[in-house]
């Protein structure tokens, strides 16, 4: 009776992968292992074992000091596929086997089933096999019905599917379901408007997912997003505090998004780091992700715990060329989330700037201020950007500091605290007013540019005075849009 159930629902689910995705083809045609270790990392990988790599090293250290990791199965599973270690993988196989007798109960509980299934394939027996296999398509028949699954349940469910394909007749159809309908409906809005990568674990999440669906299924769920996590990685470096978390395990980077809440920012700044890691195994070509590249090398910021050591071995590549964090920009703008970071340098101590959700965070001398009222609030300078916080109506001259000389020709100028989508009139010194939007965020973006013509022309090498006011919205019924003069 449950067999038919069970074909009935995946003739039911095929017809919505069908519908969703037209022809597209949900079968998998990858041997084992399929699960992140396609062939040329795996190679890199046992290299690693070989030549006995710092990552390597950090993580057999633990190992030899018989460490209670939180992804035990993981480990024991990834050890037996880069150091041949047969008697870690049968542990794995064992937990796999208790795990099918006590019934998957959460998201990593089947993530994890995933990963031993693929990895420890050849040390099954077939009927060991076939009970981890039967536990995880029950998991994922009982997930494919409910309406929300949240973006962790989506990966674990599509890391099964793909694990269990070819031994499990209703992969294909599962797959179908899980990307054409709970991918499409709770994941892709989130990447879209960059909100995936607040959240570490959920970042983690969809990259996985992406990787993994990329190699197996040769299409990219992540691509539609890839204007938001350009934006997310030319941030990132920027986004953290210029202040950093000590730990047994290593120093830690302080994420802005957590505020002075040193607890929360101690318990997601690992997470973050494996995120920034994940980014870089999906692009390396980019040059914000180059930076990044160079940010994750860092050794001074390699962490040894037992929570991480394993993602540093799996996902960081020693040989991938990068770019030093030290020479990319000092201020970046994400103009999917209307988000300004920026830092006066990379040496400690360095004055830091936020702007997020009308925000304004500023650390300078070791103090924090945090403020939404902009009036009266001086320009900030950086070496090749100014932000301005602006309450219209405002005038404010910039005046580039220490000197003309060490103004840069082509400066960005960032006018913050506006409503997104508002007009406002623009005079800049004396010339006529012009018409400019706030785009996300409330931010208007100029550019400096001595040798433009005289309307667009705005030289930061001396004094420069801007003005600006709001006027009514074009959708406005009482009148139109007023004619600017000077």
């Amino acid at each position: 009776m449950r067999a038919l159930c069970v074909a009935t629902l995946g003739c039911a689910l095929l017809c919505l992968g069908d519908a969703a995705f037209g022809q597209a083809e949900f079968r998998v045609y990858e041997e084992h292992p399929r699960l992140f270790l396609e062939p040329s990392r795996l190679q890199r990988l046992r290299n690693d074992v070989d030549r006995q790599s710092l990552r390597w090293r950090s993580l057999s250290d633990l190992v030899a000091a018989e460490t209670a990791f939180e992804e035990q199965p993981l480990v024991d599973a990834l050890r037996f596929q880069v150091e041949g270690a047969e008697t870690a993988g049968r542990a794995a196989v064992a937990w796999s086997k208790r795990l099918s007798e006590n019934g998957i109960g959460n998201a990593g509980e089947l993530r994890q089933a995933a990963l031993v299934y693929d990895w420890c394939y050849d040390l099954f027996d077939p009927s060991e096999r076939a009970e981890l296999r039967e536990a995880m398509a029950t998991a994922v028949s009982s997930l494919l019905p409910q309406a929300a699954l949240g973006v962790g349940l989506i990966r674990s469910a599509i890391l099964a599917s793909i694990a269990a394909a070819g031994d499990w007749d209703e992969s294909e159809a599962a797959l179908a379901a899980l990307l054409g309908e709970h991918w499409r409906t709770e994941v892709m809005p989130s990447l879209r408007d960059g909100s995936i990568g607040d959240d570490g674990q959920n970042l983690i999440a969809a990259l996985e997912t992406g990787l993994v669906v990329r190699h197996n299924l040769e299409s990219d769920p992540l691509q539609p997003g890839i204007d938001a996590l350009r934006s997310l990685a030319r941030c990132r470096l920027l986004s953290y505090y210029p202040l950093d978390i000590e730990t047994d395990s290593g120093r830690l980077r302080w994420p802005s998004r957590y505020g002075t809440n040193e607890q929360l920012a101690r318990r997601q700044a690992p997470l973050y780091r494996i995120a920034e890691m994940l980014l870089v195994a999906y692009e390396s070509n980019l040059p914000e992700f180059q930076f990044l590249q160079g940010w994750i090398r860092d050794e001074g910021y390699q962490q040894t715990s037992q929570l991480v050591a394993p993602y540093e071995f799996l996902w960081v590549n020693p040989y991938l060329p990068g770019l030093t964090a030290q020479s990319s920009p000092l201020l970046a703008h994400d103009p999917i989330r209307g988000r300004i970071f920026g830092r006066s340098g990379w040496d400690l101590p360095a004055t830091w700037l936020g702007y997020s959700e009308g925000r304004l965070e500023l650390l300078a001398s070791g103090e924090l201020s945090t403020t939404t009222n902009f009036r009266g609030l001086a320009p900030i300078y950086f070496p090749e950007a100014v932000v301005v916080p602006v309450t219209p109506p405002a005038k404010t001259t910039l005046s580039w500091e220490p000197s003309r000389e060490q103004a840069p020709e082509n400066a960005y100028i960032f006018l913050v605290g506006l409503r997104a989508g508002d007009t406002y009139g623009l005079k800049i010194g004396g010339r006529d007013a012009r018409l400019v939007q706030a785009s996300e965020g409330g931010i208007i973006v100029l550019q400096s540019a001595p040798l433009a013509n005289k309307r667009d022309r705005i030289d930061l090498r001396r004094k420069v005075r801007l003005e600006l006011r709001p006027t009514l919205k074009p959708t406005d019924p009482r009148r139109p849009p007023p004619t600017l003069r000077q």
